[in-house]
């Protein structure tokens, strides 16, 4: 079941999970879009991964992708 988007967020940066379920898409869907180059480190997300850590670990700002999914038509 997806939240509607209209409410008021309560933290603007939240997880891949939570980014994915706020925007009714998938995981692998919001990070292939980073992997694409369509969402940018620093705007979009931010890489958030422990010191030596190879796996990046993302928080999501979610006012410009739920702009983004808007202006693409993707959110109705």
């Amino acid at each position: 079941m997806q939240k509607p988007l209209g409410r008021p967020l309560s933290s603007d940066w939240v997880s891949t999970s939570q980014a994915a379920y706020e925007l009714g898409i998938s995981r692998n869907h919001l990070l292939n879009l980073k992997t694409d180059g369509t969402f940018k480190l620093g705007r979009h997300c931010r890489d958030i991964r422990r010191t030596n850590s190879m796996r990046a670990t993302y928080k999501w700002n979610l006012r410009p992708l739920i702009q983004y999914f808007l202006k693409e038509g993707e959110i109705r």
